[in-house]
């Protein structure tokens, strides 16, 4: 027990997981980063990614579209605000793939405006980490 802490993801339309975990593995603005119990205070930007969650023995991964992080070690807890997540068990790898496929095809057929680039490149880059998921867990 006093080698967990208490992880909370919250998405949009409320809490996604609540439970203690040994450790949690995430991408953030500045680079990887593996939090266990007891990490210092930490406010960090989580990008477009794989999050590692490892409770009671098992690894369960995820794909996140970005958020928010913030780690309170007085708390022993760790509270994720994330815009979209699926474990690798939730994502439908078909729409994924078409996702990826319309966004590629947008940002070379079309001309775009720099925000419509951004936000399609956005969309591409959340596919893509989607289905890396699936070519993890065939390893």
């Amino acid at each position: 027990m006093a080698n967990r802490f208490q992880l909370e993801i919250i998405v949009p339309t409320g809490v996604y997981f609540k439970d203690e975990v040994d450790s949690v593995s995430v991408v953030t603005s500045t680079g990887m980063l593996t939090i266990l119990a007891k990490h210092t205070d930490l406010i960090a930007n989580i990008e477009i990614s794989h999050l590692v969650i490892r409770q009671n023995g098992h690894v369960i991964n995820y794909a996140i579209a970005g958020g928010a992080l913030n780690i309170y070690q007085k708390e022993n807890k760790v509270m994720m605000m994330v815009n979209a997540i699926e474990s690798q068990d939730e994502i439908d790898y078909e729409r994924a793939q078409q996702a990826k496929e319309n966004a590629e095809k947008r940002l070379k057929e079309e001309e775009l405006s720099f925000r419509e680039q951004q936000k399609t490149e956005i969309k591409l880059k959340r596919a893509l980490n989607r289905l890396s998921l699936r070519d993890l867990i065939s390893h």
